[in-house]
């Protein structure tokens, strides 16, 4: 046993013990004696044998209470649909049906965004005749008429397997006879029927027939061909028992709710009538589902492709939006060939095709247009390749492709091509041909270009301008892009209108005058800028882009990225069991324009790697790509069983912000949601799991105050401390534990975390598994070990997954690499906590009776810090001394400190003689140094450089950080190493060689030790870049960055690529002086001579080169001054460090602490200043508790932390050496 935690049993919501709650068992006052209980639990493979054992024993106990509605009655209902399944089926559903299952059970409606062949049609239809057999209506809604006869078929068969003669199917499709038309409708209208299939467009056509029933379940397959037709959105909501007055209601709050957001995206404050119609609304809609009862909806889609807002009336009504699957997440072979000779571009394609055989897209570029495709498939076709070109025209091909009668389809490289974006045939497409890099073709002449082709342009240029130049451009491209972003359809089409000038503006048309006068600016802008010669000559120099004369008019071209991950992605798609391996091939026609495309494409996914052709081993590529498709056929087949034991699983990710949680659910497309109360649960699938994301906010659990030893109690000689969920005031912000009112400002308005763990625990009964992502250091694993105690009576499996940074990269290998909870890191966790409790407590109540006040505290670490400050403090006032700053001829001000002046008038005879002495320069020495470049951040030394650049405190800089790691930016923030991995050190090198030379990357680990890793960026884009991607919405964050986020990442950044660089030389100068009787040396570095890492960081200062060939003194002042300079928050990180009090995730905690208790001020100068308060505390302390408090035994502490960390003590020994050390104190001392 290592901890209670109250209200945490499962049958009474009184105080458990940790080792009861891992185990499934109740408290020790419901269940006394369990030794029978575990005996039986040894033996019992079946976990809901084990719960039913609870049961019979609370009922036998006569203590039963909520443990069965808890634990028991979804598992064991749970159990007859499984049964139910195998005897349809002949297996027991899969892990993410299961899932769905319960939901249904609870009565809950939601979405299904999972892949081909994880049993979404299979699940509706058996879950229908479940529910049937229930007494419950359903009714199945699908796509085509095919299918409409399949399922029917299948139920049937399902219906006399299961022996359900009452259970009624009734279904209709086109291809019925009249009289089966006739029996339909006549068995419809008279109720004759417990499940219902039809397709969609029979809803649509026929909802007066349908409009009076209620059905207590509808499973909707494929709710893209439903909303073909946006009302059927209302017909589905209607048949579930809504009343058309509650649907206009969703609706109107969905366009209400639109309009607002609107206001906040422009800054510009609500309006009162706003407000009061939204608050109307939405009470008027919580009255009436309070009120009613409703139907489930289950909507099922395989791309997720839901447009409009008239979709967004599921999540006002229903709870749950549909989301949409990850066009980038892609497992591809991204490869390139060059062409043998000019214009050998259709041979080439020939070739590949010929060695890549059939499943192929060859896709050629859009300035190359439809003939060119048609004319290079004649070709293919002439030479023996079964082969069709594929246009809006010729649609027929597809057909013919899927059924295997053609091996290659031709089309144009164009983003909403039907190739490119409108063809999902995971089992059939195996690779893609680039005839040529996809692009854009953009003519130079903007005089009649739209604004999405002028914002192309524009985007494509400015890297290649004059800063001025491209500082006014990316002004007036974000300008631009806001106002379209915000535009209504009708706004843009009004544009359109009047930029062709089919329509005048009027005085009304205020909004759309903004967008023109912004549209005229950037034309005129661009107009200016490409008929400069100097703009033309930079763009012709570019890597990465081709600027060609054709017909004596120049035209720019443009990799067109986001077509070619489109296209490329069709020969990957997420199935059940991962995602299928596909190839692309591009045949390049222009080098630049690889170039261009090579790099761009990473700006989308880091997962990216390009590679010439030959590189691969071609056999084994193509095996393992045939080997993905022979799995997809079995899924489609239903031969899955004998392919895929478990296709797909479903999990719970807790993670502890929102930031995080919405980072990571976008590396797998757009997200489904649902809320559970104030929570949001993000639901993707990532082809191995069907994924639930949701954030505990942090801390849940905090020590209680009130029982034993200051929350901790004493059981046999071992200490027990007992936690509880953790309270924040909803008007100060305080937060407390197990008092009843906010102990600070009193007030009785608090949000418990208790929420939280319900929400949490009522998710983990719907998963197989629950994977703990929390940050990955001690605290962390702390914040993960109190959630799985909490959740482990609810979820079958609980699981830790660490990553040191948010990509998707690292989250998929996470997901790959589960680990059990380390107690050790948990044990020195809860050491850390409850010495701190102790010595918090204890001290600062003392601090309370002596000083009258409860604001004060005491910490084993706050203490040291405060007594450097106080110690620094005082030598800076006894340090006042003369300082004489002598001005000489050439513009250098000499200052001497280290002569030995008592008063004011020997200071002012020294001026005297100091200005009229000669001045004597006896040595001036130029001489190379190589220096090397620094370290990459760890926190301490982040901190410092940050606190002095931004000019903000550390504990600003941190939390300015955690953005940064929790969008996904930068590694973990909280770290003392310097260590760069091997990703670090590619990454590094990649960004080293685009931007510089080859000769200018030297990787360097810098440290062997430790798991940890430095601070770095996650991918190679510095802060310009960044800024840019974001802007143009390639790089979509969870939160909006600031400039203080973009200096931040900035400096981490240029650190890390300098830590990668190559040595600099630098001329330092040494120049000795006489003056008078005083000798002094100046030294410095005054030029650069061989750049290396200095080209992106510059970490000190380069002194101006001042002629010292004929110098004379001009001027000497002096003042009375401290010559020892005050502390700064960066020093005091420095000390930290090098004396080993305090840890990264503490170094900032500790000096606000201090600041906010008023021990310590900050002048403008940002230099720390104790108050009169801070060194009475201080004195007190050291004075009455000097060896609790000192430094060597906060040092002492931190090393006894470690060793419990490393498993090298107990740390039981150290607690009670703790509290042995504390209680007599405590006791009166």
């Amino acid at each position: 046993m290592h901890a209670a935690f109250e209200l945490m049993c499962p049958n009474c919501g009184g105080p458990n013990t940790d080792d009861r709650l891992i185990l499934g068992l109740p408290c020790p006052k419901c269940l006394p004696d369990v030794e029978s209980l575990l005996r039986a639990r040894a033996s019992v493979t079946d976990p809901l044998e084990f719960k039913l054992l609870v049961l019979e024993a609370l009922k036998r106990q006569g203590t039963h209470r909520m443990y069965e509605a808890e634990v028991v009655a979804l598992e064991r209902e749970l159990r007859k649909v499984n049964e139910f399944f195998r005897r349809a089926l002949g297996n027991e559903p899969w892990s993410a049906q299961r899932t769905w299952i319960k939901r249904v059970l609870e009565g809950k409606s939601f979405s299904i965004l999972a892949p081909t062949g994880v049993g979404k049609t299979a699940f509706g239809m058996i879950m229908s005749l479940y529910l049937a057999a229930q007494g419950k209506r359903c009714y199945i809604v699908l796509p085509t008429t095919i299918l409409v006869k399949q399922v029917s078929k299948r139920m049937e068969e399902y219906r006399e397997r299961l022996r359900l003669e009452t259970v009624r199917v009734l279904a209709y499709h086109g291809s019925m006879s009249a009289s089966e038309k006739r029996e339909f409708q006549e068995r419809l209208s008279s109720g004759d029927f417990d499940v219902l299939v039809t397709t969609s467009q029979y809803l649509a056509r026929n909802f007066d027939l349908l409009s009076g029933i209620k059905f207590d379940f509808i499973f909707v397959d494929d709710v893209d061909a439903l909303l073909k037709s946006s009302r059927n959105i209302d017909r589905v909501l209607m048949l579930l028992g809504f009343t058309r007055d509650v649907v206009d209601d969703a609706l109107q709050l969905v366009y209400l709710k639109r309009r607002m957001a609107a206001y906040v995206a422009s800054r510009r404050r609500l309006p009162e009538d706003l407000l009061e119609e939204y608050n109307e609304l939405v009470e008027r809609i919580s009255k009436r589902l309070r009120e009613g009862s409703f139907g489930t909806l289950v909507v099922s889609t395989a791309t997720g492709r839901v447009r409009g807002l008239r979709s967004k009336v599921f999540r006002e009504l229903l709870g749950f939006e549909v989301g949409s699957r990850p066009e980038l997440l892609r497992n591809v072979y991204d490869t390139y060939v060059v062409p043998e000779g000019e214009g050998r571009l259709m041979e080439e394609v020939l070739r590949l095709v010929r060695e890549l055989g059939s499943g192929g897209l060859v896709f050629v570029p859009v300035d190359y247009g439809v003939e060119y495709a048609k004319k290079l498939a004649d070709f293919l076709s002439s030479h023996g390749v079964k082969c069709k070109a594929v246009h809006a025209d010729e649609k027929e091909p597809v057909d013919e492709f899927a059924r295997g009668d053609l091996d290659v389809l031709v089309g144009v490289a164009i983003y909403y091509g039907l190739l490119v974006r409108g063809l999902d045939l995971p089992e059939r497409i195996r690779y893609a041909v680039f005839a040529g890099v996809p692009r854009f073709k953009f003519s130079m002449r903007v005089d009649d270009a739209s604004p999405i082709r002028l914002l192309s342009i524009a985007s494509s240029i400015r890297e290649y301008l004059p800063e001025p130049e491209a500082d006014e451009l990316g002004r007036l491209i974000v300008r631009l892009r806001r106002l379209l972003a915000t535009s209504s359809q009708r706004t843009l089409a009004e544009l359109a209108e009047v930029m062709r000038g089919e329509r005048e503006l009027t005085g009304e048309s205020s909004y759309l005058a903004a967008i023109l006068e912004v549209v005229r600016d950037l034309r005129r802008s661009l107009q200016r800028l490409l008929s400069d010669k100097a703009v033309i000559e930079s763009l012709m120099a570019s890597k990465y882009l081709s600027l060609r004369e054709e017909n004596g008019e120049l035209y720019l071209y443009v990799p067109d990225t986001m077509t070619y991950l489109q296209a490329s992605g069709r020969t990957s798609r997420m199935y059940a069991g991962g995602v299928s391996r596909g190839l692309s091939v591009v045949i390049v026609d222009d080098e630049k324009l690889l170039n261009g495309l090579m790099r761009q494409s990473k700006w989308y996914s880091e997962d990216i790697e390009w590679r010439r052709l030959d590189e691969l081993d071609l056999k084994r590529v193509l095996e393992e790509i045939d080997r993905d498709r022979s799995v997809i056929r079995a899924l489609r087949e239903g031969r899955a069983a004998a392919v895929v034991k478990e296709p797909i699983k479903s999990a719970l990710l807790v993670v502890e912000s929102p930031n995080k949680a919405r980072t990571i659910s976008n590396f797998y497309g757009r997200p489904s949601r649902k809320r559970i109360g104030d929570l949001v649960v993000y639901e993707v699938s990532t082809g191995d799991y069907i994924l639930s994301i949701i954030a505990s906010g942090g801390h849940v659990f905090d020590l209680v105050t009130k029982s034993g030893f200051h929350g901790i109690e004493r059981l046999n000689g071992t200490f027990i401390p007992v936690y509880t969920t953790i309270k924040r005031c909803a008007k100060c912000g305080a937060q407390f534990t197990d008092q009843a009112s906010c102990p600070v400002c009193k007030s009785s308005e608090f949000v418990d975390s208790l929420r939280v763990v319900r929400a949490l625990r009522e998710l983990a009964r719907e998963v197989d598994v629950v994977l703990i992502g929390t940050d990955p250091d001690t605290e962390g694993e702390k914040i993960g070990w109190d959630l799985a105690v909490a959740l482990a009576p609810y979820a079958p499996e609980v699981r830790r997954i660490e990553f040191h940074e948010i990509t998707k990269r690292a989250i998929t290998q996470a997901l790959r690499n589960l680990r059990d909870i380390n107690m050790r890191l948990v044990e020195a966790q809860i050491v850390r906590r409850v010495e701190d409790r102790w010595i918090g407590f204890v001290l600062s109540q003392k601090l309370w009776s002596v000083f009258g006040s409860r604001w004060l505290s005491a910490g084993r670490v706050q203490t040291p810090v405060l007594a450097w400050i106080v110690e620094r403090y005082r030598e800076h006032v006894k340090s006042k001394r003369y300082i004489f700053r002598v001005l000489l001829s050439n513009g250098y001000m000499l200052t001497i400190s280290d002569i030995d002046v008592r008063d004011r008038k020997s200071a002012e005879e020294l001026a005297d003689k100091l200005l009229k002495s000669r001045l004597e320069v006896l040595e001036v020495k130029d001489e190379p140094v190589e220096v090397q470049p620094p370290p990459p951040f760890s926190t301490d030394s982040m901190l410092r450089e940050a606190a002095r650049i931004l000019r903000v405190g550390v504990d600003e800089v941190m939390r300015l950080a955690q953005d940064l790691f929790e969008l996904g930016l930068i590694t973990y923030h909280r770290t003392d190493s310097v260590r760069v991995s091997a990703v670090g050190r590619a990454l590094a090198g990649e960004y080293v060689r685009e931007r510089f030379a080859e000769e200018d990357f030297v990787p360097r680990e810098w440290s062997k030790e430790g798991a940890h890793e430095c601070i770095r960026p996650t991918r190679p884009i510095d802060a310009e870049r960044l800024r840019e991607l974001v802007r143009e919405g390639i790089i979509v964050l969870a939160r909006p960055l600031t400039r203080r986020h973009y200096v931040l990442y900035d400096l981490i950044f240029r650190r890390f690529i300098a830590s990668q660089m190559r040595s600099a030389t630098l001329l330092r100068r040494t120049v000795r002086l006489r003056l008078g009787d005083y000798e002094t040396t100046v030294q410095g570095y005054v030029r650069v001579l061989e750049e290396g890492f200095t080209k992106v960081y510059l970490p000190f200062e380069i002194m101006r080169e001042y002629d010292w060939s004929h110098v004379e003194v001009k001027d000497v002042s002096y003042r009375k001054t401290p010559t020892v300079p005050l502390y700064t928050q960066a020093d005091i990180i420095r000390l930290m460090k090098e004396k080993g009090i305090g840890r990264p995730s503490t170094y900032a905690k500790i000096v606000k602490t201090l600041l906010d208790r008023r021990y310590v001020v900050e002048t403008r100068g940002r230099k720390l200043v104790p108050t009169r308060r801070g060194i009475e505390v201080l004195e007190y302390l050291l004075e009455n508790y000097s060896d609790l408090v000192s430094e060597g035994r906060t040092r002492l502490v931190e090393r006894l932390m470690d060793q419990i960390e490393r498993g090298e003590v107990d740390y039981q020994d150290v607690l009670r050496e703790f509290y042995e050390e504390i209680a007599p104190i405590a006791g009166g001392g």
